[in-house]
C-alpha cells in the first residue's frame, strides 16, 4: 500500500492593505499656493503626512503655510510620481 499524498499547503492569503505596484504611481497631494504671483506647489505623500488620520478634502485649506508666508491652498489628489530631480518633492 502507498503512502497518501501530503497535504497541499493552501495558497497564501492575500495582503489586506494594498499597496500601489511598482507600475502604478501612488495618490499623492498635491497643494498649490493660492497668493497672486506665487507660483509655489509641492508633492506630498499623505500616508506620511496624516498616517492612519483623516485626509484633507479636496479644494481650499487652509492647513498648509507657504514659504511666502501665505495659508490659503488648493488640495488636489494626483496619480503620478514626483520627477527625479525634485527629491523634496516641489514641482
Amino acid at each position: 500500500m502507498r503512502p497518501p499524498f501530503p497535504a497541499r499547503p493552501s495558497p497564501p492569503a492575500p495582503d489586506p492593505s494594498p499597496r500601489p505596484s511598482p507600475k502604478t504611481p501612488a495618490r499623492l497631494l498635491h497643494v498649490r499656493c493660492l497668493r497672486p504671483g506665487c507660483g509655489r506647489e509641492a508633492l506630498f505623500n499623505p500616508d506620511r503626512l496624516f498616517g492612519d488620520g483623516p485626509r484633507p478634502a479636496e479644494g481650499l485649506s487652509r492647513r498648509f503655510v507657504c514659504a511666502c508666508g501665505r495659508r490659503a491652498a488648493h488640495l488636489s489628489y494626483v496619480s503620478r510620481r514626483p520627477r527625479p530631480d525634485n527629491p523634496c518633492g516641489w514641482l
